[in-house]
């Protein structure tokens, strides 16, 4: 059976996008942070925060979906240029 997920609500926010929700996710080794609206995860230690690759990831139960949404960004930035 699958763990519920934890969301943060107002406790963090996004980086990237500023979406305040954001779920705790465990690659199998650290914590991270997940956001649904624009696909980055991120982790927050000691201060700091930094955008975690998804390929780094493969204990999480959203890889494949971060991998496809990342691809899709990256396709996204390569037609505007």
């Amino acid at each position: 059976m699958a763990p519920e997920p934890h969301l943060l609500q107002g406790e963090l926010s996004c980086p990237r996008c500023g979406n305040d929700v954001l779920e705790a996710v465990s690659d199998g080794i650290q914590t991270n942070f997940l956001c649904h609206q624009c696909w980055t995860c991120w982790h927050w230690e000691l201060g700091w925060i930094a955008p975690v690759p998804a390929l780094t990831c493969p204990g999480c139960r959203h890889h494949e979906e971060c991998l496809r949404r990342n691809a899709e960004r990256q396709e996204a930035r390569t037609d505007d240029e």
